[in-house]
């Protein structure tokens, strides 16, 4: 999906016939199942990258739906400036938002250090460990938020 498309709902049906939310649920179920066995199998970059695609789509929907946002493919920091209405759980942003900079660590700077560190791998791994299993509690959490959101959307029409 170029950045410019407009994003498929869930009401949508895709080029095969299927609606669009029975595709992103499957997807989700296997990327959810990904997650835990990359988190298990010691693989926590690729965990870390999972959950972020994850909690990244779920906000772009939100975004999408409230009218915030009309492209797709944004960061997930630009996604959570949207986010600032008032309704979305605000301890959750903040959540959110400290687990990006330390996801942006974890990814972005696995080979490097300052002057006056001297960082192991099994460090570096360790903190990527702890930032995959906060990162799974994350998705979890906000997509409760917005199933919560959704449902008020629903009750106030």
């Amino acid at each position: 999906m170029r950045s410019d498309e407009k994003r498929p709902v869930a009401e949508n049906i895709g080029k095969n016939g299927i609606l669009v939310g029975k595709i992103r649920q499957k997807l989700y179920a296997h990327l959810l199942n990904r997650i835990k066995e990359s988190i298990a199998n010691e693989y926590y970059l690729e965990a870390i990258a999972l959950e972020e695609s994850f909690i990244s789509d779920r906000l772009e929907s939100y975004c999408t739906h409230k009218g915030t946002i009309r492209q797709s493919k944004l960061e997930l920091g630009h996604l959570l400036d949207h986010v600032k209405d008032g309704v979305f759980s605000p301890d959750l942003r903040k959540k959110l938002w400290d687990w990006r900079q330390g996801r942006n660590d974890c990814l972005h700077e696995m080979a490097k250090f300052g002057i006056e560190e001297t960082p192991t791998w099994d460090e570096k791994m360790n903190n990527a460990k702890i930032f995959a299993e906060c990162g799974i509690k994350l998705v979890r959490e906000t997509d409760k938020e917005l199933r919560r959101l959704k449902s008020l959307d629903k009750k106030s029409k």
